[in-house]
């Protein structure tokens, strides 16, 4: 996932960049890509500094929490991060203001994303993702998915050795 600087003639630029998902090293379960993953980015160049601004979209299939059932969704996140250019080797650093900046050695124009663009999908993961807001789950009796059906529980047995507690409240 590399962004080339000198494929720009004149700054503010934008770009669209499309990458196959396994393109990033990235594993998390109830989760899985479906398509590419897109990134919108804006370019403002300041000196030896580019400040970007970026769109992540990316189709998935989640596992809901509730339900376990596996449904499409799409993540949408935007993140920033800067590109400095100057002495060293390149290295993707942290500074006080939360945002990224990647640091290139004098001549370098070739910007490895990986590591921003994999930071951005998991912050953009949901983390309990649900089917639908009024998903209903599954009856912890019997397991029935009662978006699906009604279950026949008679209701939840309370353990005797808890009753005491029922006086409390």
């Amino acid at each position: 996932m590399n962004l080339d600087l000198n494929s720009f003639e004149e700054f503010p630029a934008e770009t669209t960049l499309e990458f196959e998902v396994d393109y990033i090293d990235f594993v998390s379960q109830g989760f899985s890509f479906k398509d590419l993953l897109t990134v919108k980015i804006g370019i403002q160049e300041i000196n030896d500094e580019y400040y970007c601004q970026a769109y992540l979209t990316v189709p998935v299939e989640e596992e809901c929490c509730r339900c376990l059932t596996l449904f499409d969704d799409e993540l949408l996140t935007d993140f920033t991060f800067s590109i400095k250019i100057g002495k060293g080797d390149s290295v993707l650093s942290s500074e006080s203001d939360n945002s990224d900046v990647i640091l290139l050695g004098n001549g370098e124009h070739i910007v490895d994303l990986s590591d921003v663009i994999r930071e951005a999908v998991m912050l953009a993961l949901p983390s309990k993702p649900l089917c639908d807001e009024e998903c209903r789950g599954l009856c912890p009796n019997c397991g029935v998915n009662l978006n699906e059906e009604s279950c026949k529980c008679k209701g939840v047995e309370i353990d005797d050795r808890w009753e005491d507690l029922k006086d409390l409240s």
